[in-house]
Formats: structure tokens, C-alpha cells, sequence
């Protein structure tokens, strides 16, 4: 059905329209590389990290992407706060992350949560990114913070609610005849939704498409998106690969020579003891702040700055700080699967730190690394002021709106539609579409007016409550003599607001009309 992973990966550069952003994901993750992944399209440039075929990382030079407007965004952060911390983070040459921990403004537990969802908020705006052109490149840039993403979850979610479902039907492509079925021997690893899970139980059935439609009560929409998800992931397909999958299980378990196990000895019962106190640090705010620091900023760190050792430290004291981190940040300590699993692995950082060091050969291989980063820095590395300097350029659609908005407000209708263009391409917000579509129609009312209805009744099916698209929509069918659905529009507006008593003057004026 679709390229096998080697054959994806074999071209280094491409465009999405032919290869598809999840076909890439999934190509990366089964082929477990260790790349960049250059994406660019127009004035928009992504640049993600991949570790052994997960996602660890994205820059992106949109500005509502980066994490303090991410932060503001979600509520986690005022505006005022985040503009003070922006400006210390400046002139004081200090990562902002770590500044907000510092002045106390977020938590490093509550941080490391906002990093894991900003990095899957700009992942799965690369969805949307259709047209853009991408390259793989060998080298990597080690992330700052060590935040991961699961790849096949997000090549889920992303398929069934991001990606332009015009692409999926070009990309997904069947006869009405054609039977799906569940891969046998295949877990699926991922968090199913009920729709998820309804549709996949439904393979089962070995269904057609059409039939599938009927026992899910799902529309065309929902059905194709996710069954286009499921194939990619390889957790369903046709129907005969279902079999050809189903015959190769079969034939290597009959090719498997047969183990006789020998009878277990029966174990008398343990009475285990039960726990005095509270065995573990999981509710310990401290504890569990401490861990997810560590855990964030060890990939960042060498052997000696993870140990916090000297470079000239000897055998005793380093066995002794190696010792005290794993006894401090102990997975014994920890209940949690989440936190358990950061502690083991800062544990075996710990572990491949203190290795390092205790070898004659290696501590003379990184004492040199880190005599080789100071010249660096000294000649050619710039501050982080000079960083910022460098990246004014990030894109902000609310710059773009603004000016969109004063070009409609002097009635340069294609100018407007131009920068509410640029705003829609940064940040595809409900508002910036509506407007955008108004724009086109005000450009064009003798030709544009079905297309701006269409865009801005989709719009208002993903955000109902936004009354400047049931103004506009009904402005569009007043002006194509759609009386009543212009009627119908503006009294939505006037319901979301009724202060508006121009909303009052149209209605009664369409009222006559008709």
C-alpha cells in the first residue's frame, strides 16, 4: 500500500505533496535515525531534531511557537511576566526556560509538561504544511532539554484532526471493493480514542469501506482519516496483506524448533511487608521538581558538569559524587512509571558519566573537548543577546492581522487578503480564516462569493462562538441574496453579542427585503 521506510528515506530531499509528512515520520521511526528535518515553506522554516526515530526537538521561527508566547498562550504565563522575563533573559545572557524556574513563575515538573505539549504543538502544525519542501540532514543539534515525543501517537493525531483532508484522499486511494482487516501479531502502542477504538474494533469484520461507514455511524471524513492513520502505522491494511501477514506468523512459528519447558517449583507464599510511611518521593514537590530538572538539562551536560565534579577530581571523590547522584535520584525512590522511568534514566547517565571519567583515556578525550569549546567560544560564539538580535526575524501572525486589518479598514481589499494570508500560513487561527475569507469576497463579490461561504461556514463549524464569522457570513449572503441564511447569520452574531445594534438594523432591514 504504501513505500516501504528504506524507500522513503532513500531520496534526501523532496516535497511533502509527494511524500507526505506522516509517511515521513513513520519512515523515520521504523528506521530508528538519528537526523534533521529541514521543513520549509514560503517564509516559514521548521527545523526538527529525530533521535533513534523519535522527535526530541523543533526551532521553529514562528513566533507564537516559541515558549514564552506558548506560555501566554496557554494561560501558564501573563503577558507582563513574560515580558520581564524575556528582557532579564536578554541582558543577562540566561535561558528563559530556566529563568521562569528561577523566579518561581513555573515549576521544572509543570515545565517539562509545557515543553512536551509546545513540541507536539509545533509537530503537529507540520501537518498542515502540504506544499512544503523538505531535507534530511545527517548532522544534529543536541536539544537543550530532554523532552520526547511518540511518534506514532502523533502521527494519529495529527492525520485524524490536522492534516488537510484534501491530501489525505490524494494519498489514500481504494476501489469501493477493497476489505480492511486489524494486522495480526501487531501492537498498536497507542492511546485510542472512542472513535479510534470503535473503528478499529470494527476491522475486525474484515470490512469494505462502505461497510465500514454503516457499523461505525462515523462520516467519510472520520473513517478515512484514521483508517489512512492505522494503515500507515501498519495496524491494519487490506485484506491480503492481513493474510500474507497472518501466513508469515504462522510459517515462523512452525519453522521454531519446540522448547519443553521444565515444571516450575512450586515457591512457598511471601508475606510481603507492609511499607511504614511513605516509601516513595512522588508526591515530594521538591523531589519530583529536583528529578525533572536533572532530567531536562542532563543531555545538555558533559561527564563533569553532570557529576558537578572538578576536571582535575580524583578516583574517591568521583565514585562518591557518582554515588550521591544515583542515591539522590534514585528510580527506587520514585512510584510512577513517568518518573520512575526519568530516574532510571539519569541513572544510567549517571552510571556512563562516571565510566567515563574513571578511564584514563576518556577523561583526557573530554578534559580536551572542553579546552576545544572554550577556544570556540572565546573566538566565534555569539552572546545571547546577539542570538535575539539575530532572530527578530521570527514570524508573528499577529503583526501580519493588525496590518491586514488597517489595509481593510482603507479598503485595499487585496492588500488585506494578502497579510491576512501571511497571518493564516503562521497561525491558522479561526479568527484570521474568517477574515481572510471575507477579504477574498470583498476582493471579487462577483466571483468569490460561494468560496469565502464555503471557507467561512467551515470555519464556524470548528468555532461556533466566533461572531465575526456569522457577521461576515452574513454580509457574503446578503450580497449573493441568500436572505434567509443572511438572517440567520446575523442573528447569531447579535445572540454572541447584542450590544451590536447594527446586527438589530440589518435584520430588520432584511426583514422588509423579504
Amino acid at each position: 500500500m504504501f513505500s516501504t521506510p528504506s524507500q522513503v528515506l532513500r531520496q534526501r530531499e523532496g516535497v511533502l505533496a509527494d511524500t507526505p509528512f506522516p509517511l515521513l515520520l513513520h519512515a523515520l521511526m521504523r528506521e530508528e535515525r538519528t537526523c534533521t528535518l529541514e521543513l520549509k515553506v514560503r517564509q516559514r522554516e521548521k527545523r526538527i531534531v529525530f533521535e533513534d526515530g523519535a522527535p526530541v526537538a523543533c526551532q521553529s521561527n514562528l513566533l507564537h511557537e516559541t515558549l514564552g508566547k506558548y506560555l501566554v498562550e496557554k494561560g501558564k504565563l501573563s503577558e507582563t511576566d513574560y515580558q520581564k522575563a524575556l528582557a532579564e533573559s536578554i541582558s543577562a545572557e540566561v535561558p528563559l526556560s530556566g529563568l521562569l524556574v528561577q523566579k518561581g513563575l513555573i515549576s521544572p515538573f509543570d515545565l517539562y509538561k509545557q515543553l512536551q505539549a509546545n513540541l507536539a504543538h509545533k509537530l503537529l502544525d507540520c501537518f498542515r504544511w502540504v506544499d512544503a519542501k523538505y531535507r534530511l540532514i545527517a548532522d544534529v543539534e543536541p536539544p537543550d532539554a530532554s523532552v520526547r515525543t511518540n511518534t506514532g501517537q502523533l502521527i494519529l493525531t495529527g492525520v485524524a484532526s490536522v492534516m488537510p483532508f484534501d491530501a489525505v484522499a490524494t494519498h489514500f486511494t481504494f476501489t469501493d471493493e477493497r476489505r480492511f482487516g486489524q494486522m495480526p501479531g501487531v501492537e498498536a502502542g497507542l492511546k485510542l480514542s472512542s472513535k479510534d477504538a470503535r473503528l478499529f474494533q470494527a476491522l475486525r469484520q474484515r470490512p469494505t469501506f462502505g461497510e465500514l461507514l454503516e457499523r461505525t455511524g462515523f462520516d467519510t471524513e472520520v473513517v478515512l482519516r484514521r483508517l489512512y492513520a492505522l494503515c500507515l502505522l501498519e495496524v491494519a491494511g487490506f485484506e491480503e496483506d492481513v493474510d500474507a501477514k497472518a501466513a508469515s506468523l504462522s510459517a515462523a512459528k512452525a519453522a521454531a524448533p519446540a522448547v519443553v519447558q521444565a515444571p516450575e517449583p512450586v515457591a512457598p507464599p511471601v508475606v510481603q511487608a507492609q511499607p511504614q510511611g511513605t516509601p516513595f518521593s512522588d508526591e515530594d514537590e521538591a523531589a519530583r521538581n529536583a528529578l525533572v530538572s536533572a532530567f531536562m538539562a542532563h543531555r545538555s551536560k558533559d561527564p563533569f558538569a553532570l557529576l558537578e565534579v572538578p576536571e582535575d577530581v580524583q578516583p574517591v571523590p568521583l565514585r562518591k559524587a557518582f554515588l550521591s547522584w544515583a542515591d539522590r535520584l534514585s528510580p527506587l525512590r520514585f512510584h510512577t512509571p513517568e518518573l520512575r522511568e526519568k530516574a532510571e534514566v539519569l541513572l544510567a547517565a549517571y552510571a556512563k558519566a562516571f565510566g567515563a571519567l574513571s578511564d584514563a583515556e576518556q577523561n583526557l578525550l573530554w578534559r580536551k573537548r572542553r579546552a576545544a569549546l572554550r577556544e570556540k567560544d572565546r573566538g566565534t560564539r555569539p552572546t545571547t543577546a546577539e542570538q535575539f538580535r539575530i532572530r527578530t526575524d521570527l514570524l508573528d501572525a499577529t503583526t501580519q492581522f493588525d496590518e491586514a486589518k488597517r489595509r481593510l479598514s482603507a479598503r485595499n481589499f487585496a492588500g488585506a487578503f494578502e497579510y491576512f494570508e501571511y497571518a493564516c500560513d503562521i497561525d491558522p487561527k479561526p479568527l484570521y480564516q474568517a477574515y481572510r475569507a471575507y477579504a477574498r469576497y470583498l476582493m471579487k463579490p462577483e466571483s468569490h462569493g460561494r468560496l469565502a461561504q464555503q471557507e467561512l461556514q467551515e470555519v464556524l463549524r470548528q468555532e461556533p462562538s466566533l461572531e465575526e464569522g456569522w457577521a461576515f457570513l452574513g454580509e457574503v449572503a446578503q450580497g449573493e441574496g441568500q436572505w434567509a441564511q443572511a438572517e440567520d447569520a446575523f442573528r447569531k452574531a447579535f445572540k454572541l453579542n447584542p450590544k451590536n445594534r447594527r446586527y438589530v438594523e440589518v435584520i430588520q432591514e432584511i426583514v422588509r427585503r423579504r
